[in-house]
């Protein structure tokens, strides 16, 4: 990366120009899942065999005349392989590249008023393939191979020009900007895999095999044009009010009958300790009160609204999706009051925030009725709040010649889904509803919405019981069975709990005595559920402490009796579809999540073109304190909305140490 800023005629132009370009490799990049997911042969591997014995991967095939895999347990329905041959020849390469530019140029007008302009330039590209060699797992390769590639390219142009003003007025103040910005994103997708033909693991397009060919392609080009406005007005710097305003103009508003979205905010802050006369003293230095409202918005998906013709197998095919311009943007609407103050002079800080949003017209697409002759319609919908409390307290706290700094922090939120899609009548008179929708429909376990509910709800499989709630066994065979009927929705499924957490808290302590530094943090989460299919699969295998302990004992204690381990554990933790009630987990958990250790070396007593050098050591995730999940409770396999609370064979949380060395010139 490279910066040059520079001033010209006489400080009245600034110019700041920069660039940065990376380059990244990447292998095998897996996060959790079934497939290709080298943890799990390794985890459901008896403990009577040593995995030694298969870094051997791949022996002499004298009918294939090559070497080919070796793993004598099979696939055990899941697609499972050799960890050493996932690794070695079932690879994933990546390679991206990334450039950015920009520039910057800023004129003087008068003093307090500036007219400033940028540019930048963001453009990626991208190339990811899949090599899987001969022998391969028949679910994913035939018997030579397969191969596919997938280029991938962004380029991403922002430019704005903005007016800028601050100014004083007697006892007002005016902080101003006034301005006009693009965005322009341009995405091109290309990708190409089947089958090899001839020669194994040869990975060229010459030797695919034609009749396996999958062509895939997909562009985009998307722009947002805005003019925004900000205004802060003070009065003796003891009283603002802040004003703003945005308009976009989305391409992906196109065919809606919405052309633009607008996001107005207001907010005020006081300073109670400068405002009222005498509220100032020993104890109480400052006090400052916050309220404010805001409205933001999302455009809708692109194309939504208009008819498509997809392509498939070469022909365009007209969509099945009901044609829909009624569309409006997803808007949220949010209002905070907080308050910040001082005691003491500055030992003791106190900042607290209350918030509440409402997010209103989500998009659903609903199935619709096989008489309509459409699959599905996109259509706005729904209300979801969400309220909470953001809380921190720190201590500046001399202990001799050592300065300490303590802060805690507690976060606590809450959401309801107060609607979903109440029923609405179409233009041709056909009526559709939805009052739950699935985001995450796993083996065991399904992330679902319903009205009433919250967003990160899980539901879960469940044994059957009897009409006194025992569970029901057949003494017969010794095997209990899934309830196909339980839940809301008798879709047997029950309610398990909430991936979210009740409330997190954290601790931060900083410590500095002549150059030295150090710091630790824990963190503590309370409540909320995760659900382990690892786990069920673990006891299924017999892989497991769970197992071993329940074979030692003789079996699994059902309505006071026992029942054989195998019999219980292959039903309850089975490939084909597990009782996620028997693995619901509490994701209370308490850690020590960071500690480091700096010190400033004196250089510049020694090197005068060195200002300063500072080496440090830095550790994370070094020690659970508590955690009664049998993974990772913040180990989660998606960083959006969903998949949170459910693990299927992630992998595993790392504890990191490393150090760091800065110099400054």
């Amino acid at each position: 990366a490279i910066r040059n800023t520079s001033s010209m005629f006489k400080d009245k132009l600034h110019l700041d120009l920069s660039a940065m370009y990376m380059n990244i490799a990447e292998n095998n990049m897996i996060s959790e899942g079934q497939y290709m997911n080298p943890i799990i042969p390794v985890y459901l591997m008896s403990p009577s065999y040593s995995l030694d014995t298969y870094q051997m991967f791949e022996v002499y095939n004298a009918s294939r005349d090559f070497k080919t895999q070796f793993w004598p347990w099979g696939t055990e329905q899941i697609g499972m392989q050799n960890p050493y041959w996932i690794i070695n020849r079932d690879n994933l390469p990546n390679h991206k590249n990334r450039f950015m530019t920009s520039a910057g140029l800023t004129f003087d007008i008068a003093k307090g008023i500036s007219l400033s302009g940028r540019a930048k330039i963001d453009y990626t590209s991208g190339l990811y393939e899949k090599k899987y060699a001969a022998s391969t797992d028949g679910v994913f390769a035939d018997k030579y191979g397969f191969y596919e590639k997938n280029d991938e390219t962004t380029r991403q142009i922002y430019g704005d020009l903005i007016l800028n003003i601050d100014k004083y007025f007697g006892d007002f103040s005016l902080t101003s900007t006034l301005g006009a910005s693009i965005q322009d994103v341009d995405y091109k997708y290309y990708s190409l895999g089947g089958d090899l033909n001839s020669v194994a693991s040869k990975f060229t397009f010459e030797n695919m095999k034609v009749s396996t060919l999958k062509p895939k392609s997909s562009f985009y080009h998307d722009q947002v044009q805005s003019v925004f406005a900000t205004a802060q007005l003070g009065w003796k710097s003891k009283l603002y009010l802040d004003v703003t305003g945005r308009i976009d103009w989305a391409s992906a508003l196109a065919g809606t009958s919405t052309s633009s979205v607008a996001y107005p905010s207001v907010g005020l802050t006081a300073i109670l300790t400068d405002l009222i006369p005498g509220l100032k003293n020993d104890v109480l230095s400052f006090l400052k009160v916050r309220g404010s409202y805001s409205e933001v918005g999302n455009a809708p998906k692109r194309y939504v609204p208009n008819r498509t013709y997809p392509f498939e197998s070469g022909t365009p095919t007209t969509s099945s999706t009901y044609p829909n311009n009624d569309i409006k943007p997803e808007r949220t609407k949010a209002w905070e009051v907080g308050m910040e103050t001082h005691l003491w002079g500055n030992k003791l800080n106190l900042n607290v925030s209350l918030y509440k949003t409402s997010t209103f017209n989500q998009l659903f697409n609903p199935t619709l009725s096989s008489t309509s002759g459409y699959s599905s319609i996109y259509i706005n919908g729904g209300q979801i709040d969400n309220k909470g409390i953001e809380l921190s307290l720190t201590l500046n706290q001399p202990i001799g010649p050592v300065d300490w700094t303590s802060t805690f922090t507690y976060t606590l939120n809450r959401n309801k889904v107060v609607k979903l899609l109440r029923p609405t009548t179409l233009a041709d008179g056909l009526t559709i509803d939805q009052y739950h929708f699935n985001f995450v429909d796993a083996k065991n376990a399904k992330q679902m919405i319903v009205e009433g509910g919250s967003m990160g709800d899980i539901y879960v499989t469940n044994l059957l019981t009897d009409e006194k709630g025992f569970i029901y066994v057949d003494y017969q065979t010794n095997e209990v069975m899934r309830d196909e009927n339980s839940g809301p929705l008798h879709d047997g499924y029950i309610k398990a709990g909430n991936a979210s957490p009740k409330y997190t808290m954290s601790w931060r302590n900083q410590f500095s005595w002549k150059g030295l530094t150090g710091s630790f943090l824990f963190t503590y989460r309370n409540g909320g559920i995760v659900v382990s299919e690892t786990q069920a699969m673990l006891n299924a295998f017999g892989a497991s402490k769970e197992s071993a302990d329940a074979r030692n004992a003789g079996g699994v204690i059902i309505n006071g009796k026992p029942i054989p381990a195998q019999k219980y554990y292959q039903t309850v933790g089975s490939t084909s579809g597990n009782i996620g009630s028997q693995y619901v987990y509490s994701a209370t958990n308490l850690r020590l999540s960071e500690v480091t250790i700096g010190y400033d070396l004196p250089v510049n007593r020694w090197v005068s073109w060195l200002r300063g050098a500072n080496i440090s050591f830095v550790a994370h995730n070094l020690w659970m304190l508590k955690n009664n999940a049998p993974n990772a409770p913040e180990s989660t396999a998606s960083t959006g909305t969903y998949w949170q609370g459910i693990d299927y064979f992630m992998q595993p949380s790392l504890r990191t140490m490393g150090f760091s060395v800065k110099l400054q010139f």
